[in-house]
């Protein structure tokens, strides 16, 4: 796992939270669904009102009883907080507050409100899908914003003894106290003593065995309940690193099969460009001295006989020469990865657009500038496989190409509105145009989607999870190849 800085926090609008709070209200009181638009981006607008949704299905499900919606109520609470923490919104101070005012109009005391909202908000099922530095992240930053404690860190050792943080939020969360009790509690495997100290640790378990120190210092008077609100800390982020394992047990197989495959990709672009197109330029010459020849042997008025055929010939070998230069770009083109990826995307979309009459729209969602080369290669490959198809096969006056972005997960849609086809014959017939990057999606932990029908057009989304490795950055992959 990388260690991060803290992330930065965005500031939600008052009115959002307090719409939030009285959607809690109306869901515990069983008053109606409210109306009124939430004024945060769209994405996250999204994920409330679904979280709205689900927790009105929640309270039905419970009989309907006031027990039950209050129970669903704090439920759409802790989902709520959890897409605004995860999607960057609510600075400190703003979700304690949000808690407080929801759980008063919930009828639900203040410190309770805040430890179940915690609870829930830590165990939702949307954390199970970050990456395990975004999941710890996410915790301990819950720890310190709902929780009693002023600075909380999480803390590993080496083989060798050395201390390594990694996570920390609140005020002074790595000072020398909180990284003593993580060492003694690493070295012992028992939290030090606590006489009138509050600082507090747990240890975090993978596989029943310690594997990291979760350390925090309470506000006054507050030590009691750090020591409830970190045991429930380490039991959330126990099954990540236990996650974070399995992932690391592939990953080196995994790029090495990425990187075989593109250093293949790499080859073929070279061998088509010292092969293949150089013997087409041979012939393009040899096939003009050819018409030169011939027409000086015919009379002028029979030179138009052969000028035709020659024209047709040629226009031939143009287009040729362009596919296979196209081709050869495509499969070398990973040597400008140091690019922005919504840079690499646009360009391929631009290129397409302009070798045809296809109309091509191309618009990003989120931040996508955190992605590993293996993940941008992959994303490439789909989108210049998906873009071929589109223009070989599918009839279609426009292609629309679409990235969003989370905190857990990139998908990259393509969707055209062309003649569509029978994906499970296609499948079965081993005709699949995608099949050929489908292991690729595979290999770093995604799947590909694909919905098409006959004369209803075609999408596809490629889903990758946006889990990476320390040393997996922009200088992983490994061929520039030059022209």
């Amino acid at each position: 796992m990388r260690t991060t800085m803290p992330p930065v926090r965005v500031s939600a609008t008052p009115e959002a939270c307090a719409e939030i709070a009285l959607r809690a209200v109306a869901i515990a009181h069983a008053t109606g669904r409210r109306t009124e638009e939430l004024r945060l981006p769209r994405e996250l607008t999204r994920a409330v009102d679904a979280a709205e949704r689900r927790a009105t299905s929640l309270a039905r499900g419970g009989g309907g009883g006031a027990e039950a919606r209050r129970a669903a109520a704090l439920e759409f609470l802790a989902d709520a907080v959890t897409a605004m923490r995860l999607a960057g919104y609510g600075e400190r101070g703003e979700i304690r507050e949000l808690a407080d005012d929801a759980a008063a109009a919930v009828g639900v005391s203040r410190s309770a409100g805040e430890m179940l909202v915690f609870l829930r908000a830590i165990n939702a099922s949307a954390v199970e899908q970050l990456a395990p530095q975004t999941a710890v992240d996410h915790v301990l930053d819950l720890l310190v914003e709902l929780g009693p404690a002023d600075g909380a860190s999480l803390w590993t050792s080496s083989a060798s003894g050395r201390l390594r943080c990694l996570g920390q939020a609140g005020e002074a969360a790595a000072t020398r106290r909180l990284r003593g009790a993580a060492r003694i509690l690493l070295a012992t495997g028992r939290p030090p003593l606590q006489s009138a100290s509050q600082v507090r640790a747990v240890a975090v378990e993978r596989w029943d065995e310690p594997f990291a120190a979760l350390v925090a210092r309470s506000r006054p008077a507050a030590t009691a309940r750090l020591s409830v609100y970190l045991t429930e800390a380490a039991s959330a982020l126990a099954p990540v690193f236990g996650r974070e394992a399995l992932f690391e047990r592939n990953v080196a197989r995994e790029r090495a099969l990425v990187a075989a495959s593109e250093r293949r990709l790499a080859r073929l672009g070279c061998d088509l460009h010292d092969g293949p197109l150089q013997e087409i330029v041979a012939f393009a010459a040899e096939l003009r001295l050819a018409r030169a020849e011939i027409a000086s042997l015919l009379p002028h008025a029979a030179r138009e006989l052969v000028e035709e055929p020659f024209d047709h010939l040629g226009a031939q070998l143009e287009s040729l020469d362009r596919s296979l230069r196209h081709v050869s770009y495509a499969v070398r083109s990973t040597n400008g990865l140091e690019r922005p990826l919504e840079q690499i995307l646009r360009t391929e979309v631009e290129a397409f657009r302009a070798r045809g009459s296809i109309a091509a729209t191309f618009t990003v969602e989120g931040d996508v500038s955190a992605l590993t080369n293996s993940q941008k290669i992959v994303l490439l490959r789909v989108l210049q496989e998906a873009l071929s198809n589109v223009r070989r096969h599918s009839g279609a006056s426009c292609v629309d190409v679409h990235v969003r972005a989370t905190r857990a997960y990139v998908s990259l849609f393509v969707v055209d509105d062309g003649c569509g086809f029978d994906v499970e014959a296609a499948r079965r017939k081993g005709r699949l145009g995608l099949s050929g990057v489908l292991e690729r999606v595979h290999l770093l932990g995604g799947a590909v989607e694909i919905r098409s029908e006959p004369g209803h057009g075609t999408r596809i989304r490629t889903t990758l999870p946006r889990w990476s490795m320390p040393g997996e950055t922009d200088t992983t992959v490994l061929y520039a190849v030059s022209a």
